[in-house]
């Protein structure tokens, strides 16, 4: 079984109660997320972090790295919270290391027997005792990353990226002209801070992998938008690559507030940025 540490990143910044909605909007985003992929997950959030474990790695992994929200993601095992139990994994992960090595540490939640240094340094020095390696702390050959917790160790693998932004949803609706390639790639930036967009014409298939809500009604009516969290809410804004015919003013007799705000996230751009953000969406 897999075991994934998520660190959720822009919304940990947020006040207590916003902190919370985006949490458990993240939460069951990324649960339809592995849904629509043919995985099942346990999630459970402690201290700021998120932890996923489950079966199918490759579906679970690739609807981490296509939710919104999800930042940096640490595959681990969880070991005894020792320098030794952790020495003896992380030699078992790389049983024939060359070279020269370090351990970094991060102790999480109350402070025990251990700080970060300390555990760090009495872990490498069990390694030492099993094989022969240099130390060097700037540019090892090999890296020990562990997250140290009051009741156990977790001996973290290779991090990962996630698209990182604002949890879909969180930020309102809005509807995007989805003709052109340019036209999505402005509807995902939108989508990157937390909003969810409503098509008016064009496709929505290039940008279903990135929220649920756009795979189909079923899961669309199962989420809630905004911060009101409503599941129909009114849009705020429309979205493309062009908008040379949006309204910017309303009539007398219109029973509105404002005018829909015209989002053009494009505008300034250079061609290798949009290449870049283009692999980003599209790979």
């Amino acid at each position: 079984m897999g075991q994934w540490m998520v660190r959720m990143g822009e919304s940990m910044l947020k006040s207590k109660p916003v902190r919370k909605h985006f949490t458990r909007t993240l939460r069951t985003t990324l649960i339809m997320q592995c849904e629509i992929r043919g995985a099942e997950v346990s999630i459970r959030v402690e201290g700021g972090l998120m932890f996923v474990s489950g079966e199918e790695d490759a579906e679970i992994v690739d609807a981490l790295k296509h939710t919104f929200g999800v930042n940096a993601v640490d595959p681990f095992t969880e070991v005894e919270p020792t320098p030794e139990a952790v020495a003896a994994a992380a030699i078992q992960s790389n049983p024939n290391p060359e070279g020269s090595f370090a351990v970094r540490c991060k102790r999480h939640g109350a402070k025990g027997e251990w700080t970060s240094q300390t555990f760090a340094g009495a872990t490498g020095a069990a390694v030492l005792e099993k094989v022969d390696l240099d130390v060097n702390l700037s540019q090892p050959d090999w890296e020990i990353r562990v997250a140290l917790f009051p009741d156990k160790a977790r001996l973290l693998g290779q991090r990962f990226m996630g698209p990182g932004g604002l949890p879909s949803g969180v930020q309102g609706l809005i509807m995007a002209h989805l003709e052109t390639e340019e036209d999505a790639l402005c509807a995902w930036l939108m989508m990157h801070r937390g909003c969810r967009i409503q098509p008016i014409d064009g496709s929505v298939d290039q940008l279903k992998s990135w929220d649920p809500a756009l795979v189909s009604e079923e899961y669309a009516d199962k989420l809630v938008t905004g911060p009101g969290r409503d599941r129909n809410p009114t849009p705020w804004g429309i979205v493309a690559h062009h908008l040379p015919d949006a309204p910017t003013s309303i009539g007398d007799d219109e029973d509105i507030r404002t005018p829909l705000v015209n989002l053009e996230p494009l505008v300034g751009w250079s061609e290798q940025e949009i290449e870049q953000l283009r692999s980003r969406v599209f790979s």
